[in-house]
């Protein structure tokens, strides 16, 4: 549910009012899915209160590296709080800085040089929901770029680098809002469904780029191996990983995104072998692997 943020007012309203203005833009940017909103305005509104009642600031420009630790690493109601949900609160902050720089109530990032361990031991940990919604905010850098935003949506579709750089305007069905993957050597070709937020964006780069069929969506030169193709696909996806913030940790990498969208199929149909044809990989245990599904526990690894 959109709901909008309601001040209380024993705080101090010049705060609440930057605080309130973020989470708008955040509602009209649909970068935020509706599972990840509620948990993500509840964040945002607890460190509202934590700023202003514990350190009396007044603006988000006051915040400093002091008062975003002390929120990531504040006792939750059962105790010290679980590495991940540090995790999850340092990219909220992440998020409501970027968005309140782009709204000019902030010139800075408290949380830049706010270090956490890994969350898991894996290569490439799937992202979490909030992760995702700080990559799609990074993405949209300007107001007329869209190949990092284009390249971001077919990567929530679970396109990998090696099959970016072959799709062709003809491959998007934007009015069923899906696209067809070609494969490569470690996946089969299919058809995935785009996001909203994917969908609107991949629209957004057929304007800019035109209505010529067979115009390539993500690699921009005229030719290109495949081995070219892919290394360009695969620095788009860096490239909005490293301005998100995410990218310094050592479980994170282009197939976290994949690993991230594989595990939104398993919440909805509860079967890796739909998540494995989501992935279009061959086996169970590759798809387990890609979204930190343990079949020991018949559950996922959250770190």
């Amino acid at each position: 549910m959109r709901k909008p943020m309601h001040a209380n007012p024993h705080e101090c309203s010049s705060f609440v009012a930057d605080v309130h203005a973020v989470v708008q833009e955040l509602l009209s940017s649909n970068a935020l899915s509706e599972q990840s909103l509620p948990r993500v305005i509840e964040s945002i509104q607890r460190f509202c209160s934590f700023c202003v009642r514990a350190f009396d600031l007044e603006s988000l420009s006051a915040v400093s590296t002091t008062e975003a630790a002390g929120f990531i690493r504040a006792p939750s109601r059962s105790g010290e709080p679980a590495l991940a949900t540090m995790h999850m609160r340092r990219s909220v902050l992440r998020l409501l800085f970027r968005t309140a720089r782009g709204l000019e109530l902030a010139d800075h990032d408290p949380t830049i040089d706010l270090e956490l361990p890994p969350r898991s031991p894996m290569r490439a940990r799937p992202l979490s929901d909030e992760e995702v919604a700080l990559c799609r905010a990074a993405s949209m850098h300007s107001l007329t770029a869209t190949r990092l935003t284009a390249a971001w949506g077919l990567a929530e579709a679970t396109a990998r680098s090696s099959e970016l750089g072959h799709i062709r305007s003809r491959d998007l069905d934007l009015d069923g809002c899906r696209v067809w993957l070609h494969g490569s050597s470690r996946t089969e070709a299919r058809w995935v469904p785009l996001s909203e937020w994917g969908t609107t964006q991949l629209e957004r780069r057929l304007r800019a780029i035109g209505d010529d069929p067979e115009r390539l969506v993500v690699y921009e030169g005229e030719q290109g191996s495949d081995y070219h193709r892919q290394a360009a696909s695969c620095m788009a996806i860096t490239k909005t990983l490293r301005r998100s913030g995410v990218a310094g940790e050592s479980d994170v990498g282009p197939l976290s995104v994949v690993g991230w969208a594989g595990r939104q199929v398993l919440a909805e149909t509860g079967r890796i072998d739909e998540v494995a044809v989501r992935l279009g990989v061959r086996s169970l245990d590759r798809a387990a692997a890609l979204i930190g599904w343990d079949w020991t526990t018949d559950g996922i690894d959250d770190g």
